[in-house]
């Protein structure tokens, strides 16, 4: 019982020696991991630094690249702003420059450069439009502008001191080079000169025979297109090289005959056909004419095949004239009319036209 007893209370006291150990090393284990733990808390406090510091500089570094390209951007838009100043200064100077040579080649009549610098004036002009707000540029465009007005009239002048003193064969140089002056001013300036030359060459033709009775009568058709013949003989001999050909000025001169020949027969038909409601006209007149029209325009269609000619439009309402009354005089028996001769005028205009 007591060897019982005795090998009990060692085994009792074992289990609280190996009870003790395992409470000692488990309170070293506990203080071990309270260490990690705190070590642990500390690196990562650490990290959370160092992140927050990362973060603090990529916000520094992305103020610093918004600073730097607003900057830049600064840069850019100053040295754009400079380009187009020196660009404008540029313009200007050389606006200025080509101004004052143009009023001294104006003045001197030397067209040829004028024409040139004339189209370089008005393209460098319009770089200015929106700068017109300033005094110094609108000046300048008012001079340019009275200029353009000055030579305008100054060829028209030279044209028309020309045309009047009959000294076209010694000027015709100056003014063909004063045409490419008229296309450097435009369309308006271009125009205004072919119409006057029309008018200028037409002026005879509508002097005799709108003025006189009996020029202008039926009768004297023929002496109509004769006229305009040797017109156009003296355009293709004297004036064609003044004019380029591009303006077609004796297509356009040809147009302004015809419809002033065709509103004077107009005229005159409607007359003749109030006096006694038609009857005193002369049927083999009115065929003369009719057929003197169509040669006319025949000749015409032949010198202007390969342009759109405009004359033929007038000269086929003029034909119409000329067959409205003939067709009427058919519906009077009285009225001895070939019908066949009208047939064949009718079918020759329709193989024309």
């Amino acid at each position: 019982m007591s060897r019982t007893s005795k090998a009990l209370r060692n085994y009792q006291y074992e289990l609280d020696s190996e009870i003790s150990a395992s409470v000692v090393q488990q309170s070293i284990s506990d203080t071990d991991s309270v260490k990690r733990i705190q070590s642990a808390k500390d690196d990562l406090a650490e990290l959370f630094k160092k992140v927050e510091s990362v973060r603090e500089r990529a916000i520094q570094t992305e103020q610093t690249i918004t600073e730097m390209t607003a900057d830049i951007k600064r840069l850019d838009s100053t040295k754009k702003n400079l380009t187009l100043s020196m660009t404008a200064l540029k313009r200007l100077q050389m606006l200025t420059t080509a101004y004052e040579q143009l009023r001294g080649l104006s003045s001197s009549r030397q067209y040829r450069e004028c024409a040139q610098l004339l189209q370089a004036v008005i393209q460098l002009m319009a770089h200015f439009k929106s700068y017109r707000s300033i005094d110094q540029i609108a000046t300048l465009s008012r001079n340019v502008a009275d200029l353009q007005r000055e030579m305008l009239e100054q060829v028209c002048e030279d044209f028309e001191v020309t045309f009047a003193k009959g000294e076209i064969a010694q000027r015709r140089v100056m003014l063909a080079e004063a045409c490419s002056v008229m296309d450097a001013l435009g369309d308006n300036a271009r125009s205004r000169l072919i119409t006057w030359y029309c008018n200028t060459q037409l002026r005879e033709y509508r002097q005799v025979f709108r003025g006189n009775e009996e020029a202008g009568s039926l009768d004297n058709i023929s002496r109509r297109y004769s006229w305009f013949k040797r017109m156009l003989k003296t355009y293709d001999d004297d004036h064609a090289a003044m004019f380029p050909p591009y303006w077609r000025v004796n297509e356009i001169l040809a147009n302004a005959f015809c419809e002033g020949t065709r509103e004077d027969f107009r005229g005159i038909l409607s007359r003749a056909a109030r006096k006694a409601d038609g009857l005193s006209l002369d049927v083999d007149l009115l065929l003369s004419c009719l057929q003197e029209t169509l040669d006319f325009e025949q000749t015409l269609e032949k010198r202007f095949s390969n342009t759109v000619c405009l004359s033929t439009i007038a000269l086929t309402l003029l034909f119409l004239n000329f067959r409205s009354l003939v067709l009427r005089w058919i519906l009077w028996p009285r009225a001895m009319i070939n019908h066949q001769s009208l047939a064949k005028l009718s079918l020759k205009h329709s193989n024309l036209t």
